[in-house]
C-alpha cells in the first residue's frame, strides 16, 4: 500500500503524531519518537513513549483503530496513514536505538528552528518505548492548502 515515496517521506527526519481512541470513542493523542515500515508486510513500526503518552499507548490495542501523522517541520509538507493496530509491546533493543536516534535528531533539528528544549521536553522522549505494529489502511494529504484533506493513493504521494 506504500509507496516508495511514502516510505521515503515518513522515515525521514519528520515531526509524527498519533491517535488513538477508547472503547467510547474518546481520542487520545501523543507525539510518536520513530517508524520503520517492514518493506515485506509494508507494516508500519511506530514508536511512542508509554511514559510521555500513557493514554495514547495505553489504546494501542489489538485490532483498533490508528491514526499516524508525519509533517516535514520545514515547510509543513504532512501525510495521514489510519490503519489498525496488530500488535503493541516494548521495544526491543534495534528499535530503542532507533528511537534515541529519531529523538536526538528531531531535538536538533527543532533548536535550529528556534523550539527551546523546554518547549520539546514535554513533547519527544525515548522512555519506555512501545513499537506498535500497524497495518496501513488509508493514505490522507495533510499538507495545509486546497489538497489537505484528499486520500491519496500510493503513486499519488510525491
Amino acid at each position: 500500500m506504500l509507496g516508495p515515496e511514502l516510505v521515503e517521506f515518513i522515515e525521514s527526519p519528520v515531526m509524527i503524531l498519533f491517535a488513538t481512541r477508547d472503547e467510547t470513542g474518546r481520542p487520545m493523542i501523543g507525539r510518536g519518537s520513530g517508524v520503520r515500515v517492514d518493506r515485506q508486510s509494508g507494516h508500519l513500526h511506530f514508536l511512542a513513549s508509554r511514559s510521555q503518552w500513557p493514554d495514547a499507548v495505553g489504546e494501542a490495542l489489538d485490532g483498533r483503530p490508528i491514526a499516524t501523522t508525519y509533517v516535514r517541520a520545514a515547510d509543513y509538507k504532512a501525510c495521514q496513514i489510519k490503519g489498525r493496530v496488530l500488535t503493541a509491546g516494548p521495544a526491543d533493543a534495534a528499535f530503542r536505538a532507533l528511537g534515541q536516534s529519531y529523538v536526538s535528531e528531531q531535538l536538533a533539528r527543532m533548536l535550529a528552528l528556534g523550539v527551546t528544549r523546554m518547549q520539546l521536553s514535554s513533547t519527544l522522549s525515548d522512555q519506555e518505548l512501545v513499537c506498535i505494529t500497524i497495518e496501513p489502511q488509508e493514505i490522507f494529504e495533510q499538507t495545509p492548502g486546497p489538497g489537505s484533506g484528499r486520500r491519496l493513493t500510493p503513486e499519488a504521494v510525491a
